[in-house]
């Protein structure tokens, strides 16, 4: 007896090499499959013919595991295995984070969204919003072409006037202040919360959206090291079209006719005083722009860990060179994640730290080298000796030169510390503490040197000022603590009903401090440092503040078999950015979804999945900055005494509101969820409205009231709805031994002002201008009721007058029009052309955006490319206002003139500051912003697994990939893809070119 025993004991412990093949259910091999020994480490993954081998004992189980299959369990009885793996209904039970918990996926009420970690390395950026960019519907994202500068990003539109329109970030579980710059490789998978019934659970702090982002994590195992690498090179698009020297030449004399009637012998030249001049060509872009500048990118990634507890260490460095001169940004960042898991208590801990280096470049650098002259001299960046001009090519030669010599340096180092606890108290009750602490120091110097400039009229005289010149630091500490705790009780009674309460208490503390430091005079070439200059000095504070909130919600979750699913939670929430009187809202939310296709009656050979949901919820906003309801005392002003004597004072000089109060949005959503086919085909399909009331934003106060230097008040000015439809549709698919995916993405949303207060419908806002040069001549962007946000206000223009009859019409309202000029169109008929002739000419909102991805694998090859389209927006052109404006633009030499009398383009008089001809309010820079980009395409090819496990290693995969190759679009600037914040969105002011880069990269996993 003790031999038998003893044989069946030796037979199912006796190691033997167990192969076989995975396939799908048509017979097709699986490639990628892993397959595990349960309960051990033990491992490996079918090859390009879904073919696997691996040491094992009698009596073991593998488990074999694959993306969008069913798990597959075969207990070892034989050394061969062969599987038929089972699509899978899509990962309906995957579990999808969501503010404050986690839900299985068809459990899901809100407009939730998720994009994994493929999806988010396949853009190479430092910034997390241009990863996302097209990936989610109803996620509008607008790229910076700065190196290093945060992207823009609205969640279903403009929640907010004042300005900041931020989603609110959640790393794991730990509410952040602002956008935390977390690199992409860092993140394991995202979650963004669309819709208020979603958000609410945030209050205040979610008003304009959650993304949730869950870091990589470690997994019980053997130790694992992913290093990953790539090199890209830049390249920009081209530059707007100037005239040379001799069709300058020929513009001068042009312009001479048209505003003194010279004969051409009798035209004055600038150049005349320095004919030298004649052979100058110069083009400022090829100084100001770098070609080819190459960007880097390297990361390390080390996980691990045992069954209690698991570790994940992440290190990146990034570095790319800037197409403008004086751009660039460096950032090395690490990050340790542990987790510790064992009976009833878990925490989980994380370290991050982020170091980073921006070169920003001068704002109006682009703008300047416009206005520089052909015929002006050219300038060498290694030396600065004997600079001089004439007449106004000094001035745009001093604009030059601060903007190339000028450099502003942004340092800053972000620490960032939490903390989850929870402990499971009895059976369904676990209690939970959430703990953070974020520190920002950023470091900023700008030093502009000073330059001799002389203006050589008769007798030369020095132009630039050394008292003009400075060095200036200044430096910024923030500090965020974050505070929660909570419980959550899980109850199942009856067997089918299931129900959730969660409870949570928070308390968050943000402190800023500043101050600046400055010395004009910097005239010592070689100085960097504030004592190096020798002119007058200064030290003042920043904008310091504290921000306070305090809140506490509660939510009931509950669903019948799966079924009916209702979700209602309500928030109370404290902020200090109120006075004490109006410091407290409430946010309330409800949604309820119907797994329609869990029913008996549903026949799923068609559509597997059909789920109907449908939400509301509120939410309030407090995106103004701090104390606008309590004013602040001004010291070191002067006042005259009665003696006439100047004394030392202080006044006050901000203008409040102290009866400011909460903005409050009530949203409404209804979606559908479908599934076809075993869910090859996927469609999530959502209408939203939101209804905006007591909208903040500054409102202008004009110098007859006491203003003055753009002084504002923040005002509770009136309300606002924003609507749209989205749609997310994905498939998947195989053709032959081709494996592809695709997914597509399509948004809509109609934002419109619904009320003003104070007795108006239209306020100009405060864009600073289309032209830098020209603010007063070029505000373009107002606030109207029934119309968007920031729409375009404009001047229409019909044509230009070339006729006599023209003539003496258009002389009815403006009796100094002359032959050649702009026709603006008086739309009121009351003979003046003012503000009121002003209309509404679009926005720099889409109309609509598109999103489409698609990924395929065959064998050791894999291909994939994303593409994004944003449609019905216009564009404010700047770089054409500032080349037409000053006199640049190559199209001015066919302006007209009584030689050319037939010509559409209008006559050159002075610049825009002195002439309305090229008013920066006016169409004549109004142009279509529709664009399709492919934003990325690339080609990767894996080393064999067998091959690379005889080298020891577990992956090896080259790939090439192109970003931004292609850009469809009718608009002439550099880039369509502009910004601006709110006020500014869509004025083309400073948005660098296009920059399409060609990269080759390494994965390699051991």
């Amino acid at each position: 007896m003790f031999f038998i025993s003893h044989s069946i004991l030796y037979a199912q412990n006796q190691k033997i090499t167990v192969s076989g093949t995975v396939t799908e259910e048509d017979g097709i091999p699986l490639p990628g499959v892993s397959i595990l020994v349960k309960g051990t480490t033990r491992g490996s993954v079918t090859d390009f013919d879904g073919r696997y081998a691996l040491d094992a004992s009698k009596g073991e189980t593998l488990v074999f595991t694959y993306i969008g299959f069913q798990e597959h369990s075969a207990v070892i009885k034989n050394a061969t295995i062969d599987v038929e793996m089972k699509e899978s209904l899509v990962d309906l039970d995957e579990v999808v984070v969501i503010g404050y918990g986690a839900v299985k996926k068809k459990e899901v009420t809100g407009a939730v969204a998720t994009v994994d970690s493929e999806e988010i390395e396949s853009i190479l950026t430092p910034d997390l919003g241009t990863a996302l960019q097209g990936q989610v519907a109803g996620v509008n994202i607008v790229s910076s072409s700065e190196p290093g500068a945060d992207s823009e990003i609205l969640i279903r539109g403009i929640t907010s006037l004042s300005g900041d329109n931020t989603p609110l970030f959640v790393v794991d579980g730990i509410i952040q202040d602002g956008d935390p710059r977390i690199p992409p490789s860092d993140i394991e998978s995202l979650t963004v919360l669309k819709d208020a019934a979603s958000t609410a659970i945030y209050g205040v702090r979610g008003a304009t959206g959650v993304i949730l982002i869950t870091t990589k994590q470690g997994k019980p195992g053997t130790l694992e090291v992913s290093l990953n690498g790539s090199y890209a090179v830049q390249h920009r698009s081209a530059a707007v079209p100037l005239m040379n020297s001799v069709e300058q030449t020929y513009f001068d004399v042009v312009q001479s006719r048209n505003v003194n009637g010279s004969f051409d012998d009798q035209v004055s030249l600038q150049v005349l005083q320095q004919t030298n001049q004649f052979q100058n060509e110069t083009n400022l872009n090829d100084l100001i722009f770098n070609n080819n500048v190459p960007t880097q990118n390297y990361n390390i990634n080390i996980a691990g860990g045992t069954e209690d507890i698991t570790y994940n260490v992440a290190l990146g460095l990034f570095d790319q060179e800037g197409l403008q001169i004086n751009s660039g940004f460096n950032r090395f960042n690490v990050r340790a994640n542990t987790v510790y898991e064992k009976n009833k208590l878990r925490i989980q801990t994380s370290l991050a730290m982020n170091k980073e280096q921006r070169e920003i470049p001068q704002q109006m650098l682009l703008s300047q080298s416009i206005v520089y002259r052909p015929t002006q001299n050219g300038i060498n960046l290694d030396s600065f000796d004997d600079l001089s001009q004439g007449g106004d090519d000094v001035n745009r030669l001093g604009w030059v030169i601060e903007s190339l010599r000028t450099t502003n340096v942004l340092k800053t180092n972000r620490s960032n510390a939490s903390l989850n606890l929870s402990y499971k108290l009895f059976d369904g009750l676990t209690l939970t503490s959430n703990l953070g602490l974020t520190s920002i120091n950023e470091y900023g110097k700008i030093i502009s040197p000073y330059q001799e400039i002389y203006n050589n009229q008769t007798p030369p005289r020095l132009q630039s000022q050394p008292e003009d010149s400075y060095i200036e630091n200044r430096a910024r500490t923030t500090t965020n603590i974050l505070t929660e705790f909570g419980a959550t009780y899980e109850k199942t009674i009856a067997d089918d009903h299931n129900v959730t309460f969660t409870l949570f208490g928070t308390g968050e503390k943000n402190q800023s401090e500043a101050f600046t430091g400055r010395r004009n005079g910097a005239t010592n070439p070689e100085g960097e440092v504030i004592n190096s200059a020798t002119g007058t000095q200064s030290a003042t504070s920043g904008f310091d503040y504290t921000t306070t909130r305090i809140g506490i919600m509660g939510r009931v979750q509950y669903n019948y078999k799966g079924k009916y699913i209702l979700s209602s939670s309500i928030r109370r929430d404290g902020s200090s950015k109120f006075p004490g009187f109006n410091h407290w809202g409430t946010f309330p939310s409800i949604a309820l979804a119907w797994n329609v296709s869990d029913e008996e009656f549903w026949n799923k050979n068609v559509v597997n999945n059909l789920r109907l949901r449908a939400s509301q919820g509120t939410v309030g906003v407090d995106r103004i900055p701090d104390y606008q309801f309590a004013a602040g005392i001004v010291q070191d002003v002067n006042y005259a005494a009665a003696n006439g004597s100047l004394k030392l004072g202080a006044t006050q000089q901000d203008f409040v509101n102290r009866v400011l109060q909460w903005e409050s949005t009530v949203q409404r959503n209804v979606g559908i969820d479908m599934g076809f086919l075993q869910n090859k085909i996927t469609l999530s399909a959502e209408y939203y409205h939101a209804d905006k009331t007591d909208m903040l934003f500054p409102v202008f106060i004009p110098p007859s009231a006491g203003g003055g230097n753009n002084a504002s008040v923040i005002l509770n000015v009136g309300n606002m709805t924003n609507s749209g439809a989205e749609l997310a549709i994905g498939y998947r698919g195989k053709i032959g031994k081709v494996n592809f995916r695709m997914n597509g993405t399509f948004a809509t949303n109609q934002n419109e002002i619904t009320k003003i207060n104070g007795g108006t419908d239209f306020l100009l806002t405060n864009d600073f201008g289309l032209v830098g040069r020209a603010p007063q001549q070029s505000r373009v962007t107002a606030l109207a009721v029934g119309h968007e946000v920031a729409s375009f206000f404009l001047w229409r223009t019909d044509g230009i007058i070339d006729t006599e009859e023209k003539l003496a019409e258009y002389q009815k309202i403006d009796n100094n029009a002359r032959m050649g000029d702009t026709r603006f169109i008086d739309q009121n008929g009351d003979g003046v052309l003012d503000v009121n002739d002003r209309v509404y000419s679009g926005s720099g909102m889409p109309d609509y955006e598109i999103g489409y991805t698609f990924n395929a694998n065959w064998k050791s090859f894999d291909f994939s490319m994303n593409w994004y389209a944003a449609l019905g927006q216009e564009i404010m052109n700047g770089f054409d206002a500032w080349a037409y404006g000053f006199g640049r633009h190559k199209d001015l030499i066919y302006q007209w003139s009584e030689n050319n009398p037939n010509s559409p383009i209008p006559a050159y008089r002075d610049d825009m500051r002195r002439h309305q001809n090229y008013l920066g309010y006016s169409d004549l820079w109004l142009e279509d912003g529709s664009y399709l980009r492919l934003r990325q395409v690339s080609l990767g090819y894996s080393i064999p697994k067998k091959t690379v496990e005889r080298w020891g290693f577990n992956r090896l995969r080259f790939y090439v990939r192109s970003q931004n190759p292609l850009t469809i679009t009718k608009y002439s600037g550099y880039n369509p893809e502009v910004g601006g914040g709110i006020a500014a969105r869509g004025l083309d002011k400073n948005t660098g070119p296009i920059s399409s880069s060609y990269m080759f990269g390494i994965n390699f996993n051991f």
